[in-house]
């Protein structure tokens, strides 16, 4: 413990010696976090994110690279209305097509072969009206070299 005499303790703990070591501390954690403990070095798919509603999905473009194994987490905000995300583009091997019932969430794993632009949409359609994707439920699935 240090005595209030104790200039060496004292300068650490106030002063400009104290900031310098407490950032140091802090830029020395966080390389080792971003260089030692990333999910991406450890071989971990990347997740993305999407929300079906009311007539939308979010975001209504989302861009991976080929090859990429990706993790989509679909969640349906929606209180009654069951929604889907279909994103069909055979010469990428891409065949997805998962319902998600309303207040609910489901993942699928996304590795697409070939480099394009690839519609994603809400498939279902109610028997009097317009479809879900002609009210706003329709993006792009960006696949990038």
């Amino acid at each position: 413990m240090c005595k209030i005499t104790d200039r060496s303790c004292m300068a650490i703990i106030t002063g400009q010696n104290f900031f310098c070591r407490s950032a140091t501390t802090f830029l020395a954690m966080a390389v080792f976090y971003l260089c030692c403990l990333s999910p991406l070095e450890a071989g971990e798919p990347r997740t993305i994110d999407i929300r079906l509603g009311s007539y939308y999905i979010k975001p209504d473009k989302i861009s991976v690279k080929a090859n990429e194994t990706v993790t989509l987490n679909i969640t349906n905000e929606a209180t009654l209305i069951p929604h889907n995300l279909v994103i069909e583009a055979p010469e990428a091997d891409i065949h997805i097509k998962v319902d998600v019932s309303a207040g609910k969430s489901v993942s699928v794993a996304l590795t697409p072969a070939k480099t394009g632009i690839y519609e994603m949409s809400c498939a279902k359609k109610p028997p009097f009206g317009k479809s879900h994707k002609e009210k706003g439920m329709h993006g792009i699935l960006e696949v990038m070299p």
